[in-house]
C-alpha cells in the first residue's frame, strides 16, 4: 500500500499506461514548515529529510546523491531498506523493483527515461553544466551498455524547469551547449537543447514529452534558485514490486 502524505506532479503522459511505474516531481508546499523547507543538495552521510522518510514509507529503498552538474550515472541493484545517499553523481539507473530513484531540483531540468519492454528506469538531473558535460548522452548511453536498452524504445520526459523565457545567460552557457551564441546575455530555453539531444541519441521524437511549467514563473508550485529559495523538490523515478499497487 502506498502511503501519500503530499502531493506531487506526476508524469502524465505515462499515466495509465505502465501500473508498475511511479514517476514525478514533489512540489514546494508538500511538507509545510518541514525540514525540506531549507534542505539543499544533500552530501553523503547527511541524515534523510522529511521528503525522504516520506518517500521512504511507500518504498523498500529510496536513493539520492551529492549532486554537483556533471555527467555520472550510477547504476543501481538492489539496495538495503530505507535511503541511501551515495557520492557524487547526477544521474540514476536502475532495473530492480521497489527502488526508488530521486534527484534534488530548484530550476534545473528532471530528466525521466523508462523502458518499457525491459522495465528499466533512469533519472538525471541536467543543469546547464551537467547538459554540457553530457549528462543526458551519459543517462541514455548507461542504458544502452548495462540493460542493453534500445534508444527507439525508450520513452523520456523533460518534467518541471525554469522556462526558456525566465531562464537569460550570458554567452558562454550558449557556447557550453553549442547553441549560437549572441553578444549579450539572453534567454534559452534548456528543455529544448536536452530534446534535441535525446533525438540526436536515438530516441524517437515521438517518445519524447516535456513538461510546460515553469519553476520560476509559475504558480509557486516548485522551488527556485533564481527566486531565491533555499529549498528543493525532488524528481523521482521507480518501479513497483508489485503491478497492483
Amino acid at each position: 500500500m502506498e502511503t501519500r502524505l503530499f502531493g506531487t506532479t506526476p508524469v502524465a503522459a505515462w499515466e495509465g499506461c505502465f501500473p508498475w511505474l511511479r514517476a514525478g516531481t514533489t512540489r514546494r508546499t508538500d511538507i509545510a514548515g518541514s525540514r525540506a523547507e531549507a534542505a539543499g543538495p544533500s552530501a553523503p552521510g547527511e541524515k534523510p529529510d522529511d521528503v525522504d522518510l516520506t518517500l521512504a514509507a511507500s518504498w523498500r529503498a529510496v536513493v539520492r546523491s551529492r549532486q554537483v552538474h556533471g555527467r555520472a550515472v550510477r547504476v543501481h541493484g538492489a539496495m538495503p531498506r530505507g535511503v541511501s545517499v551515495t557520492g557524487e553523481a547526477d544521474g540514476h539507473a536502475t532495473g530492480a523493483s521497489g527502488v526508488l530513484l530521486t534527484v534534488t531540483l530548484a530550476d534545473c531540468v528532471p530528466v525521466f527515461i523508462v523502458d518499457p519492454p525491459r522495465r528499466t528506469v533512469a533519472l538525471l538531473h541536467a543543469g546547464w553544466r551537467g547538459t554540457a558535460a553530457g549528462v543526458v548522452e551519459a543517462g541514455l548511453d548507461t542504458l544502452s551498455e548495462v540493460f542493453a536498452s534500445d534508444p527507439a524504445e525508450l520513452l523520456v520526459h523533460l518534467g518541471p524547469a525554469i522556462c526558456g523565457r525566465c531562464y537569460e545567460v550570458g554567452p558562454e552557457v550558449f557556447r557550453a551547449l553549442g547553441e549560437a551564441v549572441p553578444v549579450d546575455p539572453a534567454p534559452i530555453d534548456l528543455r529544448s537543447v536536452i530534446r534535441r539531444q535525446t533525438i540526436a541519441a536515438g530516441v524517437r521524437r515521438e517518445h519524447v514529452t516535456v513538461s510546460d511549467e515553469c519553476t520560476l514563473c509559475g504558480e509557486s508550485r516548485y522551488f527556485s534558485h533564481r527566486r531565491g529559495d533555499r529549498g528543493r523538490h525532488r524528481g523521482y523515478i521507480g518501479m513497483r514490486e508489485s503491478d497492483d499497487l
